[in-house]
């Protein structure tokens, strides 16, 4: 296994699959997490230079129940205010003899300073619009613990792709395996990239996307980019593009539902998000059992 996580493409087939079958043993026969100090001689860094709540926090969890000390910093309160370079605030927490950096950054940043400071490990927790590795893993374990194989599915994702880590680094994880079809849906100009994919293909009338799907994966999407950028009407959009239960019809009896949150139910209506096909909430919690799997993988070496 490679030193760091900065990218799925880091990980094999096989060591995609070891990490899933290691997060369950994490999580006990209840369903709570499993809290063990395999780690309290390692410092783990939370660094994220945007905002982030479900990945900074189980993160943050998945370090405690590790064991591992906890350095959480903050952006705003740190010399980054008064013009300090990342490479400077990562070596100065390198020369502090942290183990493990867990860095979100809105630009490509991450391979440059995993080469420049060999001793720390990083773990890439976002990076711009190119990947998340780590959603990747959690959003492929919940398909395998309902579907119990990622083999022979029908897959759609929908919503903002052209923003979205979360769909390339979903993409690059599932692209080892023999699923059956990948459809991208959604707004033309949300998609841009996605109209003539490398694997999967794109397909603009949602109705159509979801025809016998087993997995829908839905994307956030910015309430700014409407009034910003894009020339489209709410209310238009979300007649054509927002999952509802009746879109939901086209999909399988037992399709699951997804979405990285946070859920602003412009993409997804109420309806769907508490309805029995949901397991966004499952993906929460995966997060969790997921990371504490990463974060022991790599703090092994």
């Amino acid at each position: 296994m490679a030193k760091n996580l900065l990218s799925i493409n880091d990980l094999t087939k096989q060591e995609i699959l070891d990490l899933i079958n290691f997060s369950n043993n994490f999580i006990d026969e209840e369903g709570n997490f499993r809290k063990e100090d395999l780690f309290s001689d390692k410092t783990v860094a939370n660094v994220f230079f945007e905002p982030s709540t479900r990945t900074k926090m189980s993160f943050a969890v998945a370090a405690r129940n590790l064991g591992c000390g906890i350095l959480d910093f903050n952006v705003d309160s740190s010399s980054v205010q008064k013009g300090e370079s990342i490479f400077e605030t990562i070596d100065a927490l390198n020369l502090m003899g942290v183990d493990l950096c867990v860095l979100r950054h809105p630009e490509s940043v991450i391979q440059e300073l995993a080469e420049a400071l060999p001793k720390m490990v990083f773990i890439n927790a976002g990076e711009g619009s190119i990947s998340h590795p780590t959603q990747a893993l959690l959003d492929m374990k919940t398909i395998i613990d309902h579907k119990n194989s990622l083999d022979g599915l029908k897959i759609v994702i929908a919503g903002d792709l052209d923003h979205s880590r979360v769909t390339s680094s979903f993409v690059e994880g599932i692209s080892n395996f023999p699923i059956e079809s990948l459809t991208f849906s959604g707004h033309p100009e949300m998609c841009t990239k996605y109209q003539n994919p490398k694997i999967g293909k794109y397909e603009p009338d949602m109705v159509q996307a979801l025809q016998d799907a087993d997995v829908v994966m839905t994307l956030r999407i910015q309430h700014e980019r409407f009034e910003e950028e894009l020339n489209l009407d709410l209310e238009t959009y979300k007649n054509s593009y927002q999952l509802s239960s009746e879109k939901l019809e086209n999909a399988k009896g037992d399709a699951i539902i997804m979405h990285p949150g946070p859920v602003n139910y412009v993409e997804i209506t109420e309806a769907v998000y508490d309805s029995e096909n949901s397991v966004i909430r499952q993906q929460i919690a995966n997060g969790v059992a997921i990371r504490m799997a990463v974060l022991s993988r790599f703090l092994s070496g």
